[in-house]
């Protein structure tokens, strides 16, 4: 059977996380219907989810995603390195001398030095802790940007910070420019950050109220009765 690798929608199972079959309407695997009427019985989405802190933080499916991107990233900046190089050659806008190969350097040095740290600052280890949600605000402000001529001009957008105060009493300044996490977390839930390098993750300590979560390594917002991300296949931690 063809399993889904390449497309639009979701990829894997929202029970078992097996990868997709195509043309198929339930899982071979666990026998879930995939999508529409019918697809969680009558489990409604309030109340599915837990109460204190998931055993699924450990699963395979999580250190494999964080595996794979660490490995892909790579890949791209190889694939980058090989192929800025060869346009600007093949263009004319740089000749193959000693100043164009120094030009070369210096920009293949800009993509590796900015992708590194990148990749290592995203999948770096830090320490786990507990915290309450305190308070949430919205900030409108402006930075200056430059458009595909080169031109300056201004761009207005919305900062949503959600305010944690840790055990030690520090506040934790949560940002996002979309109020995704925004809205997901209320004034008084108790969290718990997920400090190993392949999570990176803050998991609320009840979700018996919420409707969904987030999956811990691609971040899709995911239906609080998945059991695995449709989109990437890991693991939830609900």
């Amino acid at each position: 059977m063809a399993k889904k690798i390449i497309g639009y929608g979701n990829f894997f199972c929202w029970n078992c996380g097996n990868r997709i079959e195509k043309r198929k309407k339930t899982c071979p695997n666990c026998g879930s219907i995939y999508s529409g009427d019918g697809k969680y019985g009558n489990v409604q989405a309030l109340g599915a989810g837990g109460i204190g802190w998931s055993n699924n933080v450990n699963h395979y499916s999580l250190k494999k995603y964080f595996k794979n991107d660490r490995k892909y990233s790579f890949i791209w900046l190889i694939g980058i390195s090989i192929i800025v190089p060869a346009i600007m050659l093949l263009s004319g806008e740089i000749d193959f001398d000693s100043e164009g190969i120094m030009v070369i350097g210096g920009i293949l040095a800009v993509f590796w030095g900015t992708g590194l740290l990148f990749i290592f600052k995203k999948g770096a280890n830090e320490p786990d802790w507990d915290g309450i949600v305190k308070d949430k605000k919205v900030f409108q402000k402006t930075r200056r940007k430059k458009d595909s001529e080169g031109k300056a001009y201004t761009e207005e957008y919305k900062e949503f910070i959600v305010y944690i105060r840790k055990q030690n009493n520090d506040i934790f300044e949560l940002k996002d420019e979309d109020s995704a996490r925004y809205d997901y977390f209320n004034i008084g839930d108790y969290l718990h950050y997920h400090g190993v390098k392949y999570l990176n993750y803050f998991e609320k300590y009840d979700k018996s109220l919420d409707t969904i979560i987030f999956c811990a390594s691609c971040r899709n917002i995911c239906d609080i009765r998945d059991n695995y991300c449709e989109r990437c296949g890991c693991i939830l931690l609900n």
